[in-house]
């Protein structure tokens, strides 16, 4: 078996070639447990964005009652930031319903989400409580 030499203070030591293939199978081992951790902390991440955006049209469409006396289901004319500019790239955010006494706001995965995060939406009404068909943080 080839060896590969290290000089430690002098001294010869060596690695076998089966040592080496151990170690970084372990540290493959090691990596393939880590992994689903890290894709459920992107997720995470992820439905954060979602429902700071949803906080953001909940107080948009709350500063739009106060001037107008009702709820507006387009996103537009609320005086905030538009979430679905090019910086939301994981959701849609639209206004699917909206009327004089309440309104519900939508965050919808794009089609780019892997399954089943694909089909998961959160919802927001004017109480603030937040619903959904998938996880919540």
């Amino acid at each position: 078996m080839k060896k590969i030499n290290l000089v430690v203070f002098g001294k010869k030591k060596a690695f076998t070639l089966t040592e080496l293939l151990i170690v970084v199978i372990i540290i493959a081992i090691l990596a393939t447990l880590a992994l689903p951790m890290l894709v459920k902390t992107l997720e995470k991440a992820k439905i954060g964005e979602a429902i700071s955006n949803l906080n953001l049209i909940r107080t948009g469409q709350k500063i739009y009652f106060l001037e107008y006396s009702s709820f507006v289901d387009d996103i537009d004319y609320l005086n905030i930031e538009d979430p679905n500019d090019s910086t939301a790239r994981y959701f849609d955010y639209t206004v699917p319903s909206a009327d004089s006494s309440d309104f519900t706001a939508r965050a919808q995965r794009r089609d780019s989400a892997p399954n089943p995060y694909d089909t998961y939406y959160y919802d927001i009404g004017k109480d603030g409580g937040i619903t959904s068909n998938g996880p919540l943080i």
